[in-house]
């Protein structure tokens, strides 16, 4: 399988990300050191993933990941609610079939991949506040709470059978009190690597993780609008492309 692997990677990543500034700056003195380590996840966290990924990266192939690995654990860009600088090229999400299929190119380590799912799931401005799922890589937040203004949020109804669940029959879902937001989670590991994002709790652990893959649960779940109107239900399928790439999360969905 041709998969990029930020997850296999994330221990040895870790260990350069911390080791190799050491090295760069071993000749200055000790207070140097320590006052560089010191500020590492403050205020020089992009000059310190430049020398990530150009002076410590010892496998080239893989640089894309270690890179993304690298910014899961320097980066608090995931708890913006908007993206900043981040021209998206169109066409990033392919919808198909009955009921809807969605795959997603949410390979970008910086920028979520905002997706409409009243306007049939189509891919909407990096800017745009008319939103209800967003994504980027494993992570997926709805439009509430920490991760936006909207009146959004989640449910696990209880279910795996997709079919199943109706607008009479949502499991655990048929009370609203059981609607989460999105807030900041933390996960070691092969999720944020100690870093907070803003994502929602339920979708948090949508995954399994065993030798490298990441495989989706059969979990179905209820997402709310961005209104808090409509809902609708979703169930995913798949973190990889027909070509074994990584960063591409496929599931189905309907409105309920």
């Amino acid at each position: 399988m041709l998969y990029s692997s930020d997850e296999k990677n994330y221990l040895d990543s870790r260990d350069r990300l911390v080791f190799c500034p050491w090295i760069f700056f071993k000749k200055k003195d000790k207070s140097m050191k320590n006052y560089l380590m010191n500020i590492l996840f403050h205020t020089v966290r992009t000059f310190i993933l430049i020398l990530f990924v150009f002076d410590c990266n010892s496998k080239p192939d893989t640089s894309e990941e270690d890179a993304a690995v690298a910014f899961f654990l320097l980066s608090s860009e995931g708890n913006q609610t908007q993206n900043r600088n981040c021209n998206l090229r169109e066409n990033n999400v392919v919808t198909s079939g009955s009921p809807l299929t969605s795959e997603v190119n949410a390979t970008s380590t910086r920028c979520w991949m905002l997706l409409s799912l009243n306007s049939g799931g189509i891919q909407v401005d990096t800017n745009s506040i008319d939103w209800d799922l967003r994504l980027r890589r494993f992570v997926i937040g709805t439009n509430s709470g920490s991760s936006g203004p909207g009146q959004g949020g989640s449910c696990d109804t209880g279910l795996t059978d997709f079919a199943s669940v109706t607008t009479g029959n949502r499991g655990n879902c048929a009370s609203l009190s059981n609607f989460q937001v999105d807030t900041n989670q933390s996960q070691d590991g092969a999720g944020f690597a100690d870093v907070n994002d803003s994502a929602s709790p339920v979708l948090f652990n949508w995954y399994t993780y065993n030798n490298t893959i990441l495989t989706a649960k059969n979990n179905v779940y209820v997402i709310r609008d961005s209104k808090g109107t409509s809902f609708f239900k979703l169930q995913m399928l798949d973190y990889y492309s027909s070509s074994g790439t990584s960063g591409y999360p496929k599931f189905r969905w309907a409105k309920l």
